[in-house]
């Protein structure tokens, strides 16, 4: 795992998210696998040290913050340690960064791509909401879904120091029920299995060789190229109280998850398609709305 920044968050207490709380995010597109151009990352926008940047939110990842430009590796000189002073959706914090971190952050390098990745400890102290078809997303520091009658239960979990995974409940087909990590970060998938073992439960069996019914694909992650597959979920799968979503399974070799509680798979996007989905990290509840009417003067 690269290197990881665990920040404690100082921040304002913003209100109950209004239409004037939405921040815009920006869907970053790009075709994998030779597929079409679709949906593959979100960035949201941030201030760090005054400078416009972006960041990719990623709930697969547990910490609050990782520089994409990593702290020199062990055994150099990483230089004096620094702060960073990161705005975003209301929460002002700094960041402990290494020059290497910050030499590269300009208003034009920052509007090239995503210079760190925020995660579920930037969050975990209040509830957040994305709503995926408006592309915006609101934080509000308090436990919104507490009494909220449409939400669901949420298995917000550690294992080792920092933060955790938002684990939500899956049914499929038969009336078989586990948890998934519900994966931003993930934004292109349906279901990925977490092993060989988990993608022959979800694809049926199927062998992992490309075929009539097995797509072959090559995917980025982390800066490795993994060898993928994927398949359709046979009779789909309800999630956050809504029936019969369709997904696909994927599963890219050497791209093993280990987590402190069985999983069925990883919950990516794409299947939740234009929803709203809010997160109460600190009720361990979440939502899963319909698209959100967005009013014409919203400009988002």
């Amino acid at each position: 795992m690269r290197s990881i920044y665990t920040v404690l968050l100082a921040c304002s207490l913003p209100c109950a998210v209004h239409a004037a709380d939405w921040h815009p995010f920006r869907w970053y597109m790009a075709s994998i696998g030779g597929g079409p151009v679709e949906r593959a990352a979100m960035l949201l926008p941030v201030k760090v040290n005054g400078i416009d940047c972006q960041v990719q939110l990623d709930t697969g990842v547990r910490d609050a913050l990782i520089w994409s430009r990593p702290a020199p590796p062990s055994g150099t000189a990483p230089g004096e340690t620094r702060t960073a002073l990161i705005e975003l959706a209301g929460i002002r914090t700094h960041v402990p960064a290494q020059p290497a971190n910050l030499s590269p952050l300009t208003a034009e390098t920052c509007s090239a791509g995503p210079i760190a990745t925020v995660g579920n400890a930037f969050f975990e102290h209040g509830t957040l909401t994305l709503d995926l078809g408006g592309a915006r997303f609101a934080f509000e520091a308090a436990p919104t879904l507490a009494g909220e009658p449409a939400a669901q239960s949420m298995r917000y979990t550690r294992w080792r120091e920092g933060g955790g995974a938002p684990l939500v409940e899956v049914k499929r087909p038969g009336g078989k029920t586990g948890y998934a990590l519900l994966d931003t970060g993930s934004a292109r998938f349906g279901l990925v299995a977490t092993s060989a073992d988990a993608w022959a439960d979800l694809s049926g069996g199927l062998a992992l060789a490309a075929g009539p019914q097995v797509k072959t694909m090559s995917v980025q992650s982390w800066g490795r190229q993994l060898p993928c597959y994927e398949t359709a979920l046979a009779g789909g799968f309800d999630a956050g109280g809504a029936p019969g979503l369709q997904a696909t399974v994927s599963y890219c070799v050497e791209q093993e998850f280990h987590f402190a509680v069985k999983v069925i798979g990883v919950l990516g996007l794409r299947p939740l398609g234009d929803r709203v989905i809010a997160l109460d990290y600190l009720s361990n509840r979440w939502r899963l709305s319909e698209a959100a009417p967005r009013p014409a003067s919203a400009g988002l």
